[in-house]
């Protein structure tokens, strides 16, 4: 018993390097997702501020429904829904399947498909903005450059160092700047998160 307290105090070291490992693997997924949105606000900051507002983390609450969406850019060309996302290895799917599947040297887990997800965030958002009916919403999912993607799908899902140049794509102003001011607002004021940008 003495030769084994002996070796825990000798390599006391070693057991805080467990520790700590075993904390990082636990809190790895939220700080993974945290810089893969972090990434993702830095490039929309870049946007031409008279044409692009931009909200960041919301949380709209419509009855017992609660959606929070990364981030939406309100612009002239339409509102832009986004779903960021930040995996490693191979992310594989359609447009329509349920799951994708992300395959990491050889391990393989199952995700639920973002541009699902994001579909219905639009639905929610569509329902708070019902008095704007003619607003075009554009879904975009992104991925950090951690991934490779072997996605098929009409919906935008792009690199994270896309996105813009993605939202640029879209040039037909449909909403004007007094409509793009009213809809801002009324997201803001429908944000429950209190970590609003």
């Amino acid at each position: 018993m003495e030769v084994l307290l002996e070796l825990l105090m000798k390599f006391w070291y070693l057991w805080i390097l467990i520790i700590l490992a075993l904390i990082i693997d636990l809190f790895m997924p939220r700080i993974k997702e945290y810089l893969g949105e972090k990434s993702v606000e830095v490039y929309l900051a870049s946007l031409d501020k008279n044409k692009y507002e931009i909200i960041n983390h919301i949380t709209i609450s419509l009855g017992e429904e609660i959606t929070q969406v990364d981030h939406i850019v309100v612009s002239n060309f339409g509102v832009f829904v986004i779903q960021s996302e930040n995996y490693k290895g191979k992310i594989i799917g359609e447009e329509f399947d349920e799951t994708w599947q992300q395959r990491l040297h050889i391990k393989r887990e199952q995700l639920q498909n973002p541009i699902c997800e994001n579909y219905k965030h639009i639905q929610v958002i569509q329902k708070v903005l019902k008095e704007f009916s003619k607003l075009k919403y554009i879904p975009i999912v992104t991925f950090t450059t951690n991934t490779e993607l072997q996605v098929k799908s009409n919906t935008d899902v792009v690199y994270t160092i896309k996105l813009v140049e993605t939202i640029k794509r879209y040039t037909e102003e449909v909403i004007s700047d007094v409509d793009k001011k009213r809809i801002y607002s009324k997201l803001m004021s429908l944000n429950i998160d209190s970590n609003d940008d």
